[in-house]
C-alpha cells in the first residue's frame, strides 16, 4: 500500500479533496462526527420520542396509509418496514422500484419481508432496456448511474404518495450512517432538476423527462423541510399539507449487527453468503468503483469502513487490512464489465470519462447551496 497520510482514527486519505487533519491528525469528517453524535445517548430518548410523536400525527389524519415505506430489499428499508410495522402498528404502504437490475437476493427478501408484516405493496418495474439506457446517458455524461437510479425511485414514491395521499415517507437512511452524503467530491445531488439538468440535449431527454415533473414544487418541499430541521421543529407540523420524509437513524440508531439480527428473526431476512451492504442491486460495486477512479489511495471500501469506525463497529487495524488487500486487488467489477459491453464502451473510454466528468455543471447552484447549508446546521 502507497505511503499516503491517513486519518489517525479512521482511514480517509489526505488525497481526498476537502479534508484536513487537526494536530492530532484527525480528519474533519471524524470531527463532525463526534461533534453531531458524541452526546447521542443524552438525546436518545428525546430523539425517539420525537419520532412517535410524528407518526401518531400521521395516524391522526386517518389517511388511507399513514407511511409510506421505500422497500429495497436490503437490511435498512426491511428495518423500517418492520418499525412500522411489527412495533408500531402504522397502516403501511412498501413501495419497491425495479429498475431491470434489482438482484434476485432483493427480490427474495423483499417477498418475506412483505410474508412477515400487513403491509400492503406496490412493485413498479421499468423495462429494463429503458433504465439501460437511461443509465447509458448518464454514465457518457457524469461517469456513474446511481443518480438516475435513485430518481427512479423517488419517482416510484413520489406516485404513491400522490394517489394515496400519504402523510409520512420513512427512509432507511440517516446522517449517522450516510458515510458519503458529506463529502462532496463522492455525493451527488438526486433532485429532479439535476436530472433534467443531466438529460438536457440528449437522445434520452424526450423518453425520460417524466421522471422530473413537478420539480419545483418537490424540490420546494424538501427544502421546507430541511428548514425545519435546522431550526429544529417538528416536521409534523407540515404533514397536513404536504407529505414529509424522515430518515429513520436521524431519530432511531442501532448498530447494524443488532438491525440484522432482527430481521432474520422477525423478517427471514437472508444476506448474501455473509455480505449484507448494498445487496439489493446487481451493479452495487459500480459506484465504489468510480471513486476508486476518482480519489488516489482509496479502495472500494475506504468510505465504508471509515463509517463504521466512527460508528465503533469496525477498528481501524481491521480497515487498514482491508485497504491493503483491496488496493492489490482492484480490478474492475465483472457487472460493470458487463454493462459496458452491453453498450458499446470500452473500460479505457469509461474511465476517461469518470476521471474528467464535471457534474458540478448539472448541479442546481440553489440546491447545491440549500445542501451545504443543510449539513452545516442541521440540529438533533
Amino acid at each position: 500500500m502507497e505511503e499516503v497520510k491517513r486519518c489517525t482514527k479512521c482511514v480517509l486519505p489526505s488525497t481526498l479533496q476537502g479534508i484536513t487533519f487537526d494536530e492530532n491528525g484527525v480528519c474533519n469528517y471524524c470531527r463532525a462526527y463526534e461533534k453531531n453524535f458524541k452526546d447521542w445517548d443524552k438525546i436518545e430518548a428525546r430523539k425517539k420520542a420525537e419520532f412517535e410523536s410524528i407518526l401518531l400525527k400521521a395516524q391522526k389524519l386517518k389517511r388511507p396509509y399513514d407511511c409510506l415505506v421505500p422497500l429495497s430489499g436490503g437490511k435498512d428499508s426491511t428495518y423500517v418496514l418492520y418499525l412500522c410495522t411489527k412495533v408500531y402498528k402504522m397502516k403501511t404502504l412498501a413501495v419497491t422500484l425495479d429498475h431491470g437490475f434489482l438482484s434476485n437476493p432483493a427480490k427474495e427478501n423483499i417477498k418475506n419481508a412483505i410474508s412477515a408484516t400487513n403491509a400492503d405493496h406496490i412493485f413498479y418495474t421499468i423495462n429494463r432496456e429503458n433504465s439501460n439506457q437511461l443509465f447509458k446517458t448518464f454514465v457518457e455524461k457524469t461517469g456513474n448511474f446511481c443518480s438516475a437510479c435513485m430518481r427512479q425511485i423517488n419517482y416510484a414514491v413520489e406516485i404513491a404518495v400522490k394517489i394515496f395521499n400519504v402523510p409520512l415517507v420513512i427512509q432507511g437512511s440517516g446522517r449517522r450512517v450516510e458515510y458519503v452524503s458529506q463529502i462532496k467530491e463522492v455525493s451527488s445531488l438526486h433532485t429532479p432538476s439535476y436530472f433534467a439538468n443531466v438529460l438536457k440535449g440528449t437522445d434520452s431527454e424526450e423518453r425520460f423527462n417524466f421522471l422530473s415533473s413537478n420539480k419545483y414544487k418537490l424540490e420546494f418541499q424538501r427544502i421546507t423541510g430541511g428548514i425545519l430541521d435546522i431550526l429544529g421543529l417538528k416536521r409534523s407540523s407540515l404533514m397536513r399539507f404536504f407529505s414529509q420524509h424522515l430518515a429513520l437513524y436521524d431519530y432511531i440508531y442501532k448498530p447494524y449487527p443488532e438491525i440484522i439480527e432482527i430481521l432474520k428473526r422477525e423478517m427471514n431476512w437472508k444476506d448474501v453468503f455473509g455480505f449484507i451492504e448494498h445487496l439489493d442491486c446487481e451493479l452495487h460495486d459500480v459506484p465504489f468503483y468510480v471513486q476508486t477512479l476518482r480519489i488516489r489511495n482509496i479502495s472500494k471500501s475506504t468510505l465504508h469502513s471509515s463509517g463504521l469506525i466512527r460508528q465503533g463497529i469496525m477498528s481501524r487495524d481491521e480497515a487498514l487490512q482491508k485497504e491493503e488487500f483491496e488496493l492489490k486487488n482492484d480490478n474492475p467489477p465483472k457487472e460493470l464489465l458487463r454493462f459496458l459491453e452491453n453498450n458499446q464502451i470500452t473500460l479505457e473510454e469509461y474511465t476517461d470519462i469518470v476521471k474528467h466528468a464535471n457534474t458540478s455543471q448539472y448541479e442546481p447552484k440553489l440546491q447545491n447551496f440549500a445542501r451545504d447549508i443543510y449539513h452545516k446546521f442541521r440540529k438533533f
